[in-house]
C-alpha cells in the first residue's frame, strides 16, 4: 500500500509521515510506503499511489484532487485538522486503512 500525504510544498507534513512510518513499524505492517508531496504536483505521481490524504492547509484543493484520482479508482480523504495539528501517525494511519 503506497499513501501520499499532500500539503503546499511537501515539507509540513514530514512530521506526519514519520509518526505514521513508526505505527506502521509498531503493528508490523511492512507493506506500507508513505511519503509527503506538494498538492501542486499531483498530475506527476497519481500513479504512483493508491491513498491520497490531504492536509488542512490546502482542503481548498479537494475537488480538483478528488477530479484527478477517483477516476483513477484511488482513494482520497481530508487528513482533519484535529489529527494533523497533533501530528498523530495512528490516527492518520487509521483513517487511510479506512479508506
Amino acid at each position: 500500500m503506497k499513501i501520499i500525504l499532500m500539503c503546499a510544498v511537501g515539507m509540513s507534513t514530514s512530521l506526519l509521515v514519520t509518526k505514521m512510518e513508526n505505527y506502521a513499524k509498531e503493528i508490523n505492517r511492512d507493506d506500507i510506503s508513505i511519503c509527503a508531496k506538494s498538492v501542486e504536483d499531483l498530475d506527476t505521481f497519481v500513479d504512483d499511489y493508491d491513498i491520497f490524504l490531504l492536509g488542512p492547509q490546502v482542503r481548498y484543493k479537494e475537488k480538483w484532487v478528488r477530479s484527478i484520482v477517483e477516476p483513477k479508482g484511488k482513494k482520497f480523504s481530508n487528513i482533519p485538522p484535529q489529527i494533523y495539528g497533533r501530528f498523530d501517525g495512528k490516527q492518520t494511519l487509521e483513517l487511510a486503512f479506512s479508506l
